[in-house]
């Protein structure tokens, strides 16, 4: 009897969406673009999809632990390892926030899965930094060439700590 059942997964779905975000991958220039929506939808996915389409060499994807400062911190240096990052590794919440300004600045597409957990009290000034960035990127928007994504979902998003990064896109 002969299988029905496909021998390699494919991606299905979301087409609009993943178009979308490739193309605005593909453009070269600076975007910030935030996706929220609720767990288990395929934000992760779509973003992978999107990166993978897009031709972009320099992409770091750290997926955030639900931890303290230090298990962020060791989460996202092994992810640079893994993503070949050049550079000295964040120390803290400042310097991670600097560090992809950095990055962006250089070309880099930098995508932060699980955002929502940086809104919990003891991450929460992160995202006090990372707004500056955003703010500078947005600034030199003529010559950055690089991108920040963020996802998250939207159980915790703008609720657990009174707020969130501004823009949900911005191109």
């Amino acid at each position: 009897m002969a299988s029905t059942t496909p021998s390699t997964w494919q991606f299905y779905g979301r087409n609009r969406e993943l178009e979308k975000l490739t193309a605005i991958l593909r453009r070269q220039r600076w975007f910030f673009a935030k996706i929220i929506g609720r767990r288990r939808i395929g934000k992760t996915s779509v973003v992978q999809q999107a990166l993978s389409r897009s031709g972009r060499q320099q992409v770091l994807y750290v997926q955030i632990p639900d931890s303290d400062p230090a298990g962020v911190l060791a989460t996202t240096r092994d992810f640079y390892d893994l993503f070949a990052v050049p550079g000295p590794r964040p120390t803290d919440l400042r310097t991670l926030a600097q560090d992809i300004g950095r990055l962006v600045r250089e070309g880099w597409i930098v995508a932060l899965d699980e955002f929502q957990h940086f809104h919990r009290r003891v991450l929460y000034e992160f995202t006090s930094h990372l707004q500056f960035e955003v703010d500078r990127l947005a600034a030199q928007a003529s010559t950055v060439t690089g991108g920040l994504l963020v996802l998250g979902s939207i159980h915790t998003d703008g609720r657990a700590s009174g707020g969130s990064l501004r823009a949900a896109v911005l191109t």
